[in-house]
């Protein structure tokens, strides 16, 4: 969620005020269309590029976009570095500025969706707030009924049963993606925050993810995740059933591949009997091949990945029946 402060804050900029008349459609921006939040979005980033031109450390430290997005920037440009790319900026004319936000972000953001950090430091960049000063910008909350906005209308169920039975730390274990014979073993936490409020993350090889939504319904426990690092979104659903003390949960969780195809993972999620540290905690990539002097779980579930089929689903980009007929089945099966 984007806290009070931020979004007060920019609904009041007078620059903003001008570009949307707010005096004529009213004062209401979650009843704004499209429209209304693409010239938000327009000023916002005109005046972020300037920012950006002025200061670049504001992207030399990645505080707009990640490092892997940074990668996708240079060779959608053609670009050759950081330098390179301030230049590019320096040249955009008022016509054409830099898509820092968009206004189907902005409107998003507006009507209760959850905030990327990447997102918020644009929001604030564009306020003139010091560095500083964003942790506590984006932290402030007006009272507790923020916290409760990451769930559904399942509220008071979901997190009944998550606090009583699911807390705790997870390893979360499956196929890479590039359907490579590698096992994933990442860090998945259930944890309770300060407010009593249950947070889901997990963390993979370069990408964190913290959930927007939750509900358990008929024994599935339905998450969606935002990812902190990078412009996209991840989702899982684990067969809980009824049980209330799991050594581990089965589950399929859905993502992009690096090509921007649908793709849906089998997962195998371990509840851990001793806490670990999640914030140290790294993802590890266990190759096919090893071998393991001992028995251990890291080995059950390196055997059961080796021998299942279909751990990856991969769908294609294809838009007639035509395509459909000259793909063969098994061509979007990955075992």
């Amino acid at each position: 969620m984007i806290s009070p402060k931020i979004k007060l804050e920019i609904e009041k900029s007078p620059a903003l005020q001008k570009v949307i008349n707010a005096g004529e459609h009213g004062r209401d921006w979650s009843k704004f269309t499209r429209t209304f939040f693409e010239r938000i979005a327009r000023k916002i980033n005109l005046e972020v590029t300037k920012k950006v031109v002025a200061s670049p450390l504001l992207i030399k430290e990645y505080l707009l976009f990640g490092e892997d997005e940074f990668e996708n920037i240079l060779f959608k440009f053609k670009l050759s570095g950081m330098d390179d790319f301030i230049e590019y900026l320096r040249e955009l004319n008022v016509q054409k500025p830099y898509l820092w936000i968009s206004g189907k972000t902005l409107q998003s953001y507006w009507n209760n969706s959850n905030a990327k950090d990447k997102k918020l430091n644009v929001l604030l960049t564009y306020l003139n707030v010091d560095l500083s000063q964003w942790d506590s910008w984006k932290n402030f909350k007006s009272d507790d009924k923020a916290e409760q906005d990451r769930f559904g209308s399942n509220d008071r169920h979901t997190l009944q049963l998550l606090k009583k039975y699911y807390l705790g730390n997870y390893y979360r274990y499956y196929q890479k993606t590039d359907n490579s014979p590698v096992m994933v073993k990442a860090p998945f936490i259930i944890r309770e925050d300060p407010k009593k409020v249950a947070v889901i993350e997990t963390k993979t090889i370069g990408h964190r993810y913290i959930n927007s939504s939750v509900v358990i319904r008929d024994g599935a426990l339905y998450i969606d995740c935002e990812n902190l690092d990078w412009n996209e979104k991840e989702s899982y659903i684990l067969n809980i059933g009824f049980e209330t003390d799991p050594e581990l949960i089965f589950g399929v969780s859905n993502t992009l591949d690096k090509g921007g195809k649908a793709l849906a993972i089998r997962n195998v999620f371990v509840k851990q009997p001793l806490k670990y540290d999640y914030g140290e905690a790294r993802a590890l990539e266990i190759p096919f091949s090893q071998e393991f002097e001992k028995p251990c779980t890291d080995a059950m579930l390196l055997d059961f990945f080796k021998r299942s089929s279909n751990n990856l689903i991969i769908t294609e980009r294809f838009f007639s029946f035509k395509d459909l007929a000259s793909l063969p089945g098994d061509q979007l099966l990955h075992s």
